[in-house]
């Protein structure tokens, strides 16, 4: 089935953090597609709106995914309105700046609750219904969880676990008729990837340019089609360069922190804004 079009009209797909960015893109491009969709978010008002301009058939589920009880009852609500469950979008996910050194407890392990863990709840609520159905599951990543950059520590390494977790569970269920796809998406025009990698701390780390974003239709166009070919990996041709020479972008981003001093830079001018609670996004 992979490398042939798998259409996604009547196919039924939950995608959480829906409400924004990303996720809701992506939900605008299934809608378009006529896939019976099923939105899971915390932002409730922004989720209802987005059902709304979708024209009020989505169901919406204003849900903390790292809530087992709530998430199980959003996809019970999801099987009994639509019958099946096709297709899970991976991509809630949180960011937080700041050091290793001077990053609050707290906010790591949010990042990891929601990116991480979350991920896992979300895949284990749904993961016998797309059995079922033969489905595809998508786990939207970064980049940053193969290429590490500074300052984002947590983000970084619930990305690397998002990506292992998504290569364990391809092992378990390839031989089901289920296949599964990571994207390793880099700087997408949502507000929150703005606000982490334009972040104070990240602008005065000298040498570290800031990338151009990709818009995000453009993202969830990438998405969408990854879907429609059941991919194992959706990223952009600079993206893939990466994967496939991980080792050489890791030597040239130590380089750059040896030749312009990150280290001395990010101690002098972290302060007390050492870290930072972000909402959510699909990932940069």
């Amino acid at each position: 089935m992979r490398g042939s079009i798998w259409h996604v009209t009547d196919r039924s797909v939950l995608i959480t953090g829906a409400a924004g960015g990303i996720g809701a893109a992506t939900a605008r491009l299934l809608a378009a597609r006529q896939a019976h969709l099923s939105l899971v978010d915390m932002q409730g008002s922004a989720l209802h709106q987005l059902a709304l301009d979708l024209g009020g058939a989505a169901l919406c589920h204003e849900v903390d995914i790292t809530q087992r009880d709530a998430l199980e009852a959003a996809v019970a609500v999801t099987l009994d309105r639509f019958g099946r469950l096709d297709v899970l979008i991976v991509n809630a996910g949180v960011v937080t700046v700041g050091s290793v050194e001077r990053g609050e407890q707290h906010d790591f392990e949010r990042v990891i609750a929601v990116n991480l863990l979350g991920a896992w709840q979300t895949v284990h609520a749904v993961l016998p219904h797309v059995i079922a159905a033969q489905g595809y599951i998508l786990f939207v990543s970064s980049l940053a969880g193969t290429v590490q950059g500074p300052l984002h520590a947590a983000y970084n390494s619930s990305k690397a676990g998002l990506q292992a977790l998504a290569n364990t569970l391809r092992l378990e269920v390839q031989s089901l008729g289920v296949d599964v796809g990571t994207a390793h998406l880099l700087y997408t025009a949502t507000q929150t990837a703005r606000e982490a990698v334009e972040h104070p701390l990240m602008r005065q780390l000298a040498g570290l340019r800031a990338m151009k974003p990709q818009p995000v239709e453009a993202t969830a166009a990438l998405l969408v089609r990854g879907m429609e070919r059941r991919s194992r990996t959706i990223a952009t041709p600079a993206a893939r360069l990466a994967l496939t020479f991980p080792e050489v972008f890791r030597l040239a981003v130590e380089g750059l922190a040896r030749r312009h001093g990150w280290a001395a830079a990010i101690r002098e001018q972290e302060g007390t804004d050492g870290g930072r609670d972000a909402s959510p996004t699909g990932g940069f």
